[in-house]
């Protein structure tokens, strides 16, 4: 499970979550190229897409061959914010091209 993924980030920086439902979770944010190491280095995560927004953040998903991922949200300042993680990365084929049937 993914927990404890996100429990050894936890104690590396990156997530604080609470038990309770009524909890906010908060959220930590270090140096872009800090996150990246400690996801590749402890995960064995690497880059599998971004995409920009409009105020210029760039959301990037690291994920694993063995299907854990992480989601960044990465500020024009060079630093980022785990936003989300989990299991089960899965990548889908190519939409067929053409008319549907």
């Amino acid at each position: 499970m993914r927990t404890p993924v996100l429990l050894a980030l936890s104690a590396t920086f990156l997530v604080t979550a609470h038990a309770g439902p009524a909890e906010a979770q908060r959220v930590l944010c270090k140096d872009r190229s800090e996150i990246v190491k400690i996801l590749n280095m402890r995960f064995n995560e690497t880059q599998r897409s971004f995409g920009l927004q409009n105020d210029s953040r760039v959301l990037e998903l690291y994920a694993s061959p063995d299907g854990s991922w992480t989601a960044l949200l990465t500020m024009p300042n060079g630093k980022s914010c785990v936003i989300g993680a989990g299991e089960a990365w899965t990548i889908l084929p190519p939409a067929p091209e053409g008319e549907p049937a």
